[in-house]
Parts: structure tokens; sequence; C-alpha cells
């Protein structure tokens, strides 16, 4: 089957011919193998070539992102904090005040959020992986750049900067998958590549481990600069010879009836992913959708835990009784715990039908168990602290359900690009209040106020989420019933009812008459304007 004869199955306008016979109460938009054209033996050979393409450069690129924020932490260890004049005396103490580390951490997430909604809108209309190549290349730049700063005001332009360009990264991956994997697929997938925090923390503090040994001209932290820049500038031509921009354009890779098996599937989709077109009112509908606010401040919130963790986290394992060169090494086990729970979180969200605000819920009772050591355990007892701080970046898990759920729940190509925008610019958020909330002065009493800021989000994220769970599944049985009255009342011919699932490829029992194949390909319309669409729990 090649890739014309997929285009011209769905017409002009962008609708499949009309399928007959029974089919399930639930339908899904994909076509039958028999109309497809292809059997699902061949669909999981292209889907096998599809990750062993995307998920290794994906996740080696986000993990490069991740690496930059891990060496600040590092280097705070190892000298940078006096060299860029980071920290100031607290007056009448022999205490060392932070606010300035503070601030150069949170000025990389003021970047990302000036940044973040105007480049998640133009990607929407640029060849994604030509213009991604581009901007690792001048992150990595603007990260070799660093070694050159010796003063606070110089680090906080840098690290704003950088948060500029790496504000392409996390919306364009997540723009990216959604033109390669349906529904079904994303949860995994997004919790591949972002499981690169945890494998890049287990990599990155035994690399800086071997680095901080270093004796040059140079210090040791700027070594671990000039090793990542050049690194990210490398890794920027790879992506650039091999992702592809979208399934229409993966020649190198796929052959022709591979490609029309890529064009078809995403076809019954249905996700609006791969639009051009800026749509004014789609940016207004996006800003009046309650739940994707929420879903903004659940990003904040899940974030806050990162902020300070990340950020201080050399400091805060150095404060259990370790040498600056063990606390690098010991932050290691904790990207062992991300990766884990956030394979578990997206195995569980795709194999069990509507449970990803269930596991999202529950991916933060561990984060909160962490926090609750940190703050009521001994630190005495070096062993139980540690176990603590290792239970903290389980909180990766439930922000890739967060995005599979933004990524099924909202359609629309320029609604889902405004979508990304809002829960990445709540991810800056919560990294710049996270910083604020590691207070020198509360060093004796372990940092108390970090412990319970984690546990009230955690909170929050949990009620938010079932709140969400309530929302959308009160949305989908109004939307049952009304297609149901409009079924029993009669329709004009030619309005026959399909539904539209944010979960694609499940069925029920049931039967009935006839299905118009897959009606709304192409056409670009939202989550509120196609009443067919259905909403995953």
């Amino acid at each position: 089957m090649s890739v014309a004869e997929v285009s011209s199955d769905f017409g002009a306008e962008g609708n499949a011919n009309v399928l007959a016979g029974p089919f399930t109460s639930r339908i899904s938009a994909t076509p039958s193998a028999s109309v497809r054209g292809w059997d699902a033996k061949a669909e999981r050979r292209v889907l096998w070539k599809v990750d062993l393409l995307l998920m290794p450069i994906l996740t080696f690129s986000y993990g490069l992102q991740f690496y930059d924020k891990f060496v600040f932490s590092s280097a705070a260890v190892f000298g940078m904090l006096d060299d860029m004049h980071l920290t100031t005396p607290v007056p009448g103490t022999d205490l060392i005040s932070t606010q300035r580390y503070s601030t150069a951490t949170a000025a990389f997430y003021w970047g990302y959020i000036v940044g973040v909604l105007p480049i998640a809108l133009v990607l929407q209309r640029l060849p994604v992986a030509k213009a991604l190549s581009l901007l690792i290349f001048i992150w990595g730049v603007i990260v070799m750049l660093t070694v050159t700063i010796s003063s606070f005001q110089g680090a906080v332009a840098l690290r704003f900067f950088l948060g500029l360009v790496e504000s392409a990264v996390s919306p364009g991956f997540v723009l990216l998958s959604s033109m390669w994997y349906t529904k079904t697929e994303l949860p995994l997938r997004l919790g591949i590549w972002y499981s690169a925090t945890g494998l890049f923390t287990i990599f990155s503090g035994v690399i800086n481990y071997g680095i901080g040994h270093a004796n040059g001209a140079l210090a040791p932290w700027k070594y671990m600069y000039l090793f990542a820049g050049s690194i990210t500038i490398f890794w920027s031509f790879i992506v650039l010879v091999v992702l592809p921009d979208s399934p229409a354009t993966s020649h190198r890779w796929f052959n022709e009836s591979e490609r029309a098996i890529l064009i078809g599937r995403m076809r019954g989709n249905l996700a609006g992913a791969d639009v051009r077109e800026i749509k004014k009112a789609q940016i207004y509908e996006a800003f009046k959708d309650v739940k994707i606010w929420l879903m903004g401040a659940m990003s904040a919130a899940i974030y806050v835990c990162n902020g300070g963790v990340t950020a201080f986290g050399s400091l805060i394992i150095k404060s259990f009784g370790y040498s600056s060169l063990r606390a690098i090494l010991l932050q290691t086990p904790g990207g062992a715990t991300t990766c884990v729970s956030i394979y578990i979180a997206g195995y569980l969200a795709g194999r069990y039908k509507n449970t990803r605000t269930i596991w999202l819920a529950v991916s933060c009772l561990p984060v909160m168990a962490g926090a609750i050591i940190l703050w009521r355990g001994s630190w005495n007892e070096r062993g139980l602290a540690l176990f603590g701080y290792y239970l903290i970046p389980i909180f990766g898990a439930p922000y890739v359900l967060l995005l599979a759920l933004a990524s099924s729940n909202v359609a629309g190509g320029t609604k889902k690009a405004c979508a990304t925008g809002v829960i990445f610019v709540g991810y800056n958020v919560g990294n710049i209040i996270g910083p604020y909330l590691v207070n020198v002065k509360q060093a004796p009493q372990k940092y108390r106020t970090t412990w319970i800021a984690i546990i009230v989000v955690m909170v929050f994220t949990i009620v938010a989420a079932l709140v969400l769970r309530v929302a959308w599944a009160h949305e989908n049985a109004r939307r049952d019933k009304d297609a149901l009255v409009r079924t029993l009342s009669g329709r004009p011919e030619g309005s026959s009812e399909k539904i539209r699932e944010a979960d694609l490829g499940s069925s029920s029992g049931s039967q009935t008459s006839v299905v118009e194949g897959i009606m709304h390909v192409d056409r670009d319309l939202t989550d509120w304007e196609d009443r067919s669409f259905r909403y995953s729990l």
C-alpha cells in the first residue's frame, strides 16, 4: 500500500470512506485491517523501527538537557560558588547565604518561561527536527561559555539565555512523539525519553566524580562544563542527520509501504499534532479551558520537588556528613528510582485503560513518604536519610503521566501547543519556587520548610488528579448521553456518530449498525469542537 493510496482513502476533505458492519459501543478511530491495507504484524514491525529510531535520540537529547542542570549542582561544591560570587556571608553569624545561587538557578527557568509558549507555537510551523538540532547546538555553545563567567550578574544572564534556548526541547519532543505514536502508545514512550533524567543522574554523578579529581590549569567545575558543552554540540549534528521531521519525510529510514502505515495509523490517531497553521480561535479556547490551567498548576506543584532537591542535591547530601565527592556519587541511586518509577507508571497507565489519573495520584505517595522521612527522621542515621532522599525523585512518574494526559486529552494543533506551553510554564514556576524553599538558616532543622512544602504540593497534585478524573468522566458521560439521544431521535443522513476516544484500540462487546470512518481527520478540531471526542481518564 502506497502513501498516495493512504491519502486517497481519506479524500479531499480528509474523511475516510464509509465503513459498514458491526462495531462495538466504544468505536476505535483506527480502521480495521482490511480497510487499512496492513495487518497488525506489519504495524508492530514498523512501530519497532520507530522506537529504534526515535527513542535513543530523544532519550539522549533529553538527558543532555538534564545534564547541564546536574553540572550546576555538582559545580557548586567544586569552587563555582566562590568563582562566580554566588554566596554571601550572613551578617552576625558564621553562616553563608546561598540566595544568589538560588537566583542564578531560577534565572534558567525565567528564560524558559519567556521562551516556552512562543517557541511551542513556532515549532508547529517549522521542520521540528531541524529546528531542534539548531537549538541544541546553540545551547551547547552557551554551556561551554559558562567557564568564562566570573560574576553573579554574568551567571544570571547566561543561565537566562540557556533557559530560553532549552525551552524548545520538551514541547518539541512532545510534539514529535505525538506525530509518531498513538495515544495508547504515548505514556510509555514519553516515560522512556523523560526517564533520561534518572539515567543521566546515574551517569552524571559518576562522570562528575571523575572530573572532580582533575588537576589542571582550570578549576574542576570548568572541566565539567567544557565536557557537557562539547558533547552537546557534537550531538546536535547527530540529531540533524538522523532525526526526521515527521513520518511523511522519513524516506531515509522507511520505505513507501512503511510510510503508508505510519501516515495511515496516525490519521486514525486524530490528535491534530502535525498541523502547521496557528489558529487564533484555538489559542482563545485553550486559555478558556480551566482543565489546562489546572494541569499547569499540577506541573508547578510537582516540580517544586525538583527545584530544590536537584539544585541543592549535593549540598543536602553533604549535610548528612559526606564529603563533596561522595555527595556527588551518592546522588546516582536517585536516578535509578526515577527510571524505575517512570517505567512502572508508564507501563501500568498504558496496560490498564482509563487509569492514568489513578496512577498519577498513587505515584505521589512515595514522594510524600520520602519528605516525611527527611523531615521527621534522624540524619544521624545516614542510611535512613539517604533512603528518604532517594524517594523524592519519584516525582518524575506523576509528571510523565500528566504529560500523557495533556497529550491525549487536548485536541487541535494550536490548542495542544498552548496546553503544552502552559504545562511547561508550570514546570518552570515550580523550579523557580523550589530553590527558595531551601533555606540555609534551617540547616540545623534539616531544611524543614523544604520537606513540608513537598508534602503540601503532593497532596495538591493528588486532589487535582482526582478532580480532573471526575470532570473528564462527567463530560464523557454527557457526550455519550447526547449521542444516544441523537441516535434514538433519528439524525439526518450522513451525520452518523463516531466515537473518538482518547484511548484508542479498546472496545466493549455491544454492536450497532453503521460507522462512517475517520470523519474528523485533518479537520484539526479541538476536543471542545469534536463532540465525538472522549477523554482518557
